[in-house]
């Protein structure tokens, strides 16, 4: 997703969408592909925080809100990539205008799941800065949690830097990206220090 997401046409670009479409088909599947795949390390990398987070801070209702946000994060992501692939196969049969709409409800789709990434990244800081994990960390979700706020504002245009698609603020390329440099940032300190995440950045 990180090399198909800066060749994205603007939500406003509907004369773009189409050559896009015609152009990278093969390309948008085959990262489809790969990202369902992903799913599965995905959900076990999830099952393994949670526990994480059982034993370094108790059952309260911080980890229940990470493990559920990061799903809700993921279903909203997947019906989202759905519409897409939905636009790549119809293309042919289905005309420009119907290439559009999939394409632009895809992204409209994912940009309320933002808040979903807000809650994520801010139970992750709460929990890091109480000791639960190393304060980088935390700092870091931070900055997971202002990226996926200026993701909101896909919600709000379809042009501009505030649009879902590939907008400066509300475009999905921040927010994803600091899912991913979250959870492998974490996951090598996890397996440099397998007992207990220090509590100390």
């Amino acid at each position: 997703m990180a090399f198909v997401i800066p060749l994205l046409p603007g939500l406003e670009s509907r004369a773009e969408v189409a050559p896009f479409y015609r152009a990278h088909t093969d390309l948008l599947q085959a990262v489809i592909m790969c990202v369902s795949v992903g799913y599965l390390p995905l959900l076990v990398f999830l099952g393994g925080l949670l526990e994480r987070l059982w034993t370094e801070a108790g059952e309260g209702p911080l980890p229940w809100v990470v493990f559920a946000s990061a799903v809700m994060f993921m279903t909203a992501l997947n019906v989202a990539l759905g519409l897409d692939a939905a636009a790549a196969l119809l293309f042919d049969s289905a005309g420009s205008q119907t290439t559009y709409e999939l394409h632009t409800a895809g992204f409209l789709l994912a940009a309320p799941a933002a808040f979903a990434g807000v809650a994520f990244f801010a139970a992750l800081a709460a929990l890091c800065f109480s000791g639960a994990f190393s304060r980088w960390l935390g700092w870091l979700a931070v900055a997971g949690a202002l990226a996926n706020v200026g993701a909101i504002g896909g919600v709000l245009s379809l042009t501009g830097p505030l649009n879902s698609g590939n907008g400066l603020i509300g475009g999905i390329a921040l927010p994803l990206g600091m899912w991913l440099v979250w959870i492998l940032l974490a996951s090598v300190t996890w397996l440099r220090e397998p007992a207990a995440v220090a509590s100390a950045g």
